[in-house]
């Protein structure tokens, strides 16, 4: 007799809980980009603010005794400066490739913040920064 072949519903689950158990670890960011995290950070917080003033024209535009209009126009200044920033500035210390932007541009939309998060190496020359070599 053939045994039964386990159904889609169970792999789904058996990948959800792979999921769950990786989650479940402690997150640390990949070596490439280690000492340059800061620049991730400051470029999310320069993000934030300008979403919140993209979201809340008015709202700030009282607060600063300043126009909605410019509120706005200032807030996406910041968000294109914090991008291009954040794409030029976090680079591979050996080849200088701007992996930030490299993620941008090669990457799918959906995949490359997953990506940039993940990789271990330099696409480019192959260094992982730990051994200092490509």
């Amino acid at each position: 007799m053939k045994p039964p072949s386990k159904s889609r519903g169970f792999q789904r689950c058996l990948h959800m809980r792979k999921q769950r158990d990786v989650e479940g670890q402690q997150c640390e960011l990949p070596v490439l980009i280690e000492r340059q995290q800061w620049k991730l950070w400051l470029a999310g917080v320069m993000l934030a603010v300008g979403g919140a003033g993209l979201l809340m024209p008015d709202g700030i535009g009282r607060t600063l005794d300043a126009p909605g209009v410019a509120v706005q126009f200032g807030a996406m200044v910041l968000c294109f400066v914090s991008l291009g920033w954040a794409a030029n500035a976090v680079r591979c210390k050996h080849c200088g490739l701007r992996i930030v932007m490299f993620a941008i541009s090669c990457q799918s939309v959906g995949q490359w913040l997953h990506w940039l998060l993940t990789v271990k190496r330099c696409p480019k020359c192959g260094s992982d920064h730990a051994r200092r070599q490509p």
